[in-house]
């Protein structure tokens, strides 16, 4: 083992591979701050590129690239409240309106340290457990996984609602919405109303453009430019405003462990990944907040959970590849890709076959995680100075990005279009009360939980008892009964106490 070590350290511990994980960490920065783009396509992009370099002077280029468009995706997110990547749509909740306040410069530091935290656990992780860990995963099956869904949809039901109720309606919403488009088995139409291009549901990145970012647009323009026309988002002058003091940092540091844990146990099921982890690691910490009043309204651990949940992501997704020869998200398909281009079959026998390589890129991703804290700081200061630009000039462009975004993913106009019925319907639900953000969730985890859901009762022969007689599975559904009741325990002692 130690010999192994030895010889992996001597192959990736080089000047070279520490320049493709710079070089990918920095493009995957200034990608995934672009709304629209992301780290996947800018993986599948640079894969052909690949072929004639070394196995891990190019995986690690490509991991790095993955990383930082997970973080990059933030700056955008707390900037513009535009989110360059899917995973950062919980850091805009109160990223933001930390902007608003003056306090960029924090928000973004914030949420730098989160995710090269949670990055290091994950990847700790990912090199000391990654056996454990993947046996663990083996044991959710769908029923398992079915009822892992149901509690995430309790527990994100309040999310940014002050009512129970609205948070239940905004999640109900969201999962009737997931069920637009072609049924997963039988393929028989649902609430597509003749139109072909909603067969194939409706497309996630256009529908999340319109609800957190045209919406919060169409807000600010109702409020004629935040009472004060054209003005222009100011920084603070006070130093500390651009800065994490320690003792800030330390008040999170909890927050950013349960949501590093929560991010690297999502990572390590395959298909449930890092927007799931986001929202899910937001949602903890206001629950566990002593003060929940305040998130959505500028609370640092608002931005520390959710980067520090999708950074956490990235090492954990890598335990079911490497191990078991399954990709945990979309972005591990691509670099499982790059594996089999260089010659290395993910799978059991990976480690046996090739340590040397695979322990070489665990040591290669911890120190990536260090890289993070210095590459994305040009792009943060590039930002910093573009949200000085006065909004009536601002909020076009902001506009005309959102509809290149919405566009770009699938180069359709009808994509545009959602993203324009989306933003209405954003603006009205902020106006009423909902929340856009339990309904964003359940829109995604629905497809999940309907999956799951079917393939455990063709298990059973369509007997649902199979939900309630596997150990793990009844865990969760009595956890998602627990919660429930104590959500609405906890609101009617709220309430009763206000009065």
């Amino acid at each position: 083992m130690l010999a192994q070590l030895a010889q992996a350290a001597s192959n990736s511990l080089t000047i070279s591979n520490f320049l493709g994980a710079c070089l990918g960490i920095f493009l995957g920065s200034l990608l995934g701050a672009i709304p629209g783009l992301n780290g996947t396509m800018a993986i599948a992009l640079l894969i052909p590129i690949t072929f004639t370099w070394s196995p891990l002077f190019s995986i690690a280029m490509l991991i790095g690239c993955w990383k930082g468009s997970v973080y990059g995706g933030s700056i955008s997110a707390i900037l513009l409240n535009a989110p360059g990547t899917p995973e950062a749509a919980a850091t805009a909740f109160d990223g933001y309106p930390l902007t608003k306040q003056g306090r960029a410069g924090k928000a973004l530091k914030m949420a730098l340290y989160a995710s090269v935290i949670g990055a290091i656990i994950s990847d700790t992780l990912l090199f000391a457990a990654a056996p454990p860990i993947a046996s663990l995963a083996l044991m959710f099956g769908p029923p398992e996984l079915a009822m892992l869904i149901l509690f995430a949809l309790i527990v994100v039901a309040g999310t940014g609602s002050r009512s129970h109720i609205k948070g239940l309606i905004s999640t109900a919403l969201g999962v009737l919405l997931a069920t637009v488009g072609l049924d997963p088995v039988t393929t028989q139409r649902r609430f597509t109303f003749g139109s072909l291009e909603l067969d194939a549901g409706i497309g996630l990145l256009a529908m999340l453009i319109g609800l957190l970012v045209m919406s919060e647009v169409l807000i600010q323009m109702e409020e004629g430019w935040s009472h004060s026309e054209g003005e222009a988002l100011k920084q603070s002058p006070d130093p500390a405003d651009s800065r994490v003091s320690w003792p800030e940092l330390k008040r999170c540091l909890g927050t950013i462990f349960r949501s590093s844990m929560i991010g690297s146990f999502c990572g390590a099921l395959p298909g449930v990944g890092s927007i799931t982890a986001a929202f899910m690691g937001y949602d903890q910490a206001r629950r566990t907040s002593n003060n929940p009043e305040d998130f959505s309204r500028g609370e640092l651990k608002g931005v520390a959970a959710p980067e520090a949940a999708n950074n956490a992501v990235c090492g954990a997704a890598l335990i079911p590849m490497v191990t078991l020869g399954i990709p945990g998200s979309l972005s591990v398909a691509v670099i499982m890709g790059a594996f089999m281009i260089h010659g290395l079959a993910p799978g059991p026998m990976l480690m046996v076959e090739h340590p040397e390589i695979i322990y070489g890129m665990f040591m290669l991703l911890i120190l990536s995680d260090f890289f993070m804290l210095i590459i994305p700081l040009p792009i943060m200061k590039i930002g910093q100075n573009v949200i000085q630009v006065s909004r009536a000039y601002l909020f076009p462009v902001i506009l005309i990005l959102c509809g290149i975004g919405a566009y770009g993913t699938h180069q359709n106009m009808f994509d545009v279009k959602v993203m324009v019925f989306f933003g209405i319907l954003g603006y009205l639900l902020k106006k009423w009360g909902l929340s856009p953000a339990a309904l964003l969730i359940a829109f995604i985890l629905g497809p999940m939980a309907e999956v799951y859901l079917r393939q455990g009762l063709m298990m059973s022969g369509g007997d649902p008892s199979i939900f309630f007689t596997r150990p793990i599975a009844l865990l969760f559904f009595l956890l998602s009964v627990a919660t429930g009741i104590w959500t609405a325990w906890r609101r009617t002692s709220k309430r009763r106490r206000g009065q």
